[in-house]
């Protein structure tokens, strides 16, 4: 599994286990909290699609449909 997919499961995850709904405002504000900590403890080793996707405000679970439709 690479980290950009670890990433992204890990996101859906912890949105799930904090009711948050996508398209919700708190689920990005929270999605914004959990990638400074990935950001954090990464560096520079994030990947650059979890960057693009944070940087053009996109929901990151949506790495995990593009991973699947190009596997």
């Amino acid at each position: 599994m690479n980290k950009a997919k670890q990433i992204a499961m890990g996101w859906e995850s912890y949105a799930k286990a904090n009711g948050l709904k996508p398209k919700a405002k708190k689920y990005y504000e929270m999605q914004h909290a959990y990638l400074n900590g990935v950001s954090c403890i990464m560096g520079m080793e994030l990947p650059p699609i979890i960057t693009i996707y944070a940087m053009t405000g996109r929901d990151i679970a949506e790495v995990l449909k593009v991973e699947e439709a190009t596997a």
